[in-house]
């Protein structure tokens, strides 16, 4: 059959129609793209908390009340830690954040009597150890509160934010309880008869909790087993025994694995219970460095009655040792940000990568206290003042 002919007012309408059709495409298309901006976007300011980002710059632009040293005489310091680019300092009766020109951002009393804090990112939280209570919170607003029923043993907050509690327990040695980062429902449980569970951890990319319980074995030898539970179905995956080993320390790192430091070994552990890799030591250590959610540890050796110095031990990703190094001078106080390490011996400030390359030297008037690491400066907390640590 013959192809019929159009004629121009037809072939001019085609052409119409196929511009209209390709201009709703291209703003269809134009839609999804700007939605998807926009979606994006919308995350990244709740993912990376934008709103309070600016709201610490808004409230740390002012000089009024600002500067280091800051006055602390008559204060009894406990802790010191990092909220964001902040200072905080936890003491007896009250807790404070300064930004870094010294400027207060908060001051509140938390009406604990044995108070310890653990931070991740812009977030911190401060429990009652012995107590019933705790909070959770950022630099404007309190995000959770919770009494238990029973007695704390230990908190965590995770590097995403999750929420581990290790409470006593009527009828069991202890109990642990997890929290979801919205804090809007307890997401697990475990209660153990036998075992006094000491500390525990919780990530929330592999919906996995670590738990690492003490006991005593036949030999009356104290054996430390870390129990590894996915929160999805709330059982057990694996459990790890360590021997003749107290547990000091349960963190998990970045891969999702799990940072166990005990006062004799140190060790990397898969979510199936596999040994990653591991550390021996002969003396139980005077200071553990094992940040939620990032590489490796360090831990500090007190070696100043035998041999005058301090011992630092660098373990990497996997917990194998990476460099020991000695100082020399009495061991007072360390501490260890996402990129350094500074330990604080008779008057002087050692500043390391966290792989233990040598970068700074640092003195201030007084001992220190206590050392925080925020970016590249070093705070510390003397007799009577909070102050920066100068090169």
């Amino acid at each position: 059959m013959a192809k019929k002919e159009q004629n121009e007012f037809e072939i001019a309408r085609k052409k119409r129609r196929k511009k209209f059709a390709a201009q709703r495409n291209r703003k269809f298309i134009g839609a999804v793209l700007i939605l998807a901006i926009l979606c994006t976007g919308i995350y990244f300011f709740i993912e990376e908390d934008v709103a309070g980002i600016i709201g610490d710059r808004i409230a740390s632009s002012s000089s009024a009340g600002a500067g280091f040293p800051v006055d602390t005489s008559g204060t009894n310091v406990l802790q010191t830690f990092e909220v964001g680019e902040n200072l905080g300092v936890l003491t007896d009766a009250v807790y404070y954040l300064y930004a870094e020109n010294g400027k207060q951002l908060l001051s509140a009393q938390h009406n604990f009597a044995n108070p310890i804090v653990e931070s991740a990112g812009r977030i911190f939280l401060i429990y009652d150890q012995g107590g019933n209570s705790l909070f959770i919170r950022a630099r404007d607003k309190i995000l959770f509160e919770k009494e238990f029923e029973y007695k704390i043993i230990s908190a965590d907050l995770s590097a995403e934010g999750m929420l581990s509690v290790v409470t006593s327990a009527k009828r069991y040695a202890s109990q642990l309880h997890v929290f979801d980062s919205d804090y809007k429902e307890e997401i697990f449980t475990w209660s153990s008869s036998d075992e006094y569970v000491v500390c525990a951890s919780a990530n929330e990319k592999t919906k996995t909790v670590a738990a690492a319980a003490l006991s005593a074995n036949e030999s009356g030898e104290i054996v430390t087993t870390v129990h590894i539970f996915t929160t999805e179905a709330a059982i057990e995956l694996a459990k790890k025994e360590f021997k003749g080993s107290s547990v000091l320390s349960l963190e998990f790192d970045s891969d999702g694995d799990i940072k166990v430091i005990c006062d004799n070994v140190a060790a990397n552990i898969s979510r199936e219970g596999n040994v990653l890799g591991s550390c021996g030591y002969g003396s139980i250590p005077a200071a553990v460095m094992n940040l939620p959610g990032r590489e490796g540890a360090a831990l500090v050796f007190d070696r100043f009655t035998e041999e005058r110095a301090t011992e630092v031990l660098f373990l990497d990703g996997k917990l194998l040792e990476a460099k020991k190094l000695s100082i020399s001078g009495k061991y007072i106080c360390s501490n260890r940000s996402e990129n350094n390490t500074a330990v604080y011996c008779s008057g002087k400030a050692f500043v390391f990568t966290n792989s233990g390359e040598h970068t700074a030297t640092l003195g201030s008037e007084q001992d220190a206290n206590f050392i925080e690491i925020i970016g590249e400066n070093v705070f510390a907390v003397t007799r009577d003042q909070l102050c920066k640590v100068e090169k």
